[in-house]
């Protein structure tokens, strides 16, 4: 089971892969990262990736019908997908034992990326992910 830097590296041989950042998003900060950030500085990327992440996973709007909110323990949502003109962010949830506040946050060209390809392995490395 790959840990943060196994992880990280994985996901840069993903295509069109710029950067990939483990962030914490309770606190903003980042676990790990790799490869180029976009603004050019890792940490304010992901404060700034923290506030998404903390947005979709503490309101309700964005929760399955069956779930009335956050229990604390798993984010109601898998995924989030932002898009600009020459980019895609994919930010996908950690499940872990005990208070899932990890995310990772992967930057992709989108000359060159495939959102869709992208999200399902980094499912993959999300459930793959050993935090320790």
């Amino acid at each position: 089971m790959p840990g943060i830097d196994e992880c990280l590296l994985e996901a840069m041989r993903l295509p069109g892969a710029l950067g990939a950042a483990v962030v914490d998003w309770t606190s903003g900060l980042a676990l790990g990262t790799v490869g180029d950030a976009p603004g050019g500085d890792h940490e304010t990327t992901a404060a700034e990736a923290a506030e998404l992440a903390r947005l979709a996973a503490e309101h309700r709007a964005f929760a399955p019908e069956e779930e009335v909110g956050w229990d604390g323990q798993d984010p109601p949502v898998e995924d989030l997908i932002v898009s600009n003109r020459d980019t895609y962010h994919l930010l996908r949830f950690v499940r872990t034992t005990f208070d899932s506040s990890v995310f990772l946050h992967l930057w992709l060209a989108r000359t060159d990326g495939n959102l869709a390809l992208a999200r399902i392995r980094l499912g993959e490395m999300a459930g793959r992910l050993v935090l320790g």
